[in-house]
């Protein structure tokens, strides 16, 4: 499976054929399809390591920079995912995004579903660890799109600069905004 979901990684889903890839990663199509029964089901079991890598990653980033604060869990997982080594595991999943999209690519509800939790779980786990009475879920909720979102937009343009301001400006916000409703609750 390691091979290959360093060839998915590499070479994207877009044009996915089993011969060419059984090639790339040293067995036969046959064996490809004994072993999954179908492309699909081998996409899925690919992505579910792409998943389970992308958080075994975070959690080790995680313990080695203690995030205090949403804020700097937020940053953290930006700085990570940004990360030109980790770039690849999001271009994967964007692109497998679009793809289900236009039906290009047919992936079980199960997988759909586990894609997108993946951004939720990242959030939840990361709120889990920090002090207070955690988010509340629409902010997640906005936390999840917004950084999916400018993402997306840092992959497909390569402004780095920009996207990050744009993150730590929405943080800036939310944090302004949580301190101005604390106080009026106090008041």
């Amino acid at each position: 499976m390691r091979k290959i979901v360093a060839e998915l990684l590499e070479h994207g889903v877009g044009d996915l054929s089993l011969r060419p890839l059984a090639d790339r990663v040293g067995t036969s199509a046959r064996l490809l399809i004994y072993h999954f029964a179908s492309k699909e089901a081998l996409l899925a079991a690919a992505l579910a390591e792409v998943r389970c890598e992308v958080d075994i990653a975070l959690t080790i980033r995680a313990r080695q920079v203690r995030p205090a604060s949403l804020r700097a869990m937020i940053m953290m997982f930006w700085d990570w995912s940004t990360e030109a080594a980790n770039q690849r595991y999001f271009r994967l999943l964007f692109e497998v995004d679009g793809l289900t999209l236009f039906n290009r690519v047919s992936l079980s509800r199960e997988t759909q579903q586990a894609n997108s939790e993946t951004w939720t779980r990242l959030i939840e786990r990361g709120v889990a660890t920090l002090p207070g009475d955690g988010v509340p879920p629409t902010i997640a909720t906005l936390l999840m799109c917004a950084t999916k979102g400018l993402l997306q937009e840092f992959l497909m343009t390569g402004d780095l600069e920009h996207t990050t301001a744009a993150i730590e400006a929405l943080l800036e916000e939310l944090v302004a905004e949580a301190s101005a409703r604390l106080e009026r609750a106090g008041a």
